[in-house]
């Protein structure tokens, strides 16, 4: 019951962005009344869109992120049981 009202207040959340950033960033009616939150909003559209750069301190951080699960090519991964694929796929 929990996870339900946790996930609604999330994508009401992520609602009011997109609002936000329609309303504000794209030079809707309120970027006239707020233009510093229009260029917020505005550089957010961007980075959404894929246009912009991604921030140095993101990319910083997902360099410093080790990988932490194998690789799924990796012997360790490979099953261990039989060496015949299962009818029907086209595993090589």
């Amino acid at each position: 019951m929990l996870l339900a009202w946790v996930s609604t207040g999330v994508i009401l959340l992520i609602a009011v962005a997109v609002i936000a950033v329609v309303a504000v960033g794209m030079n809707g009616s309120m970027a006239e009344r707020a233009p510093e939150l229009a260029d917020v909003m505005a550089s957010t559209a961007r980075h959404l869109n894929g246009d912009a750069e991604p921030p140095k301190v993101l990319v910083e951080l997902f360099e410093e992120i080790p990988e932490l699960r194998p690789s799924a090519r990796s012997a360790e991964s490979a099953p261990m049981f039989g060496t015949e694929p299962a009818a029907g796929t086209d595993r090589r």
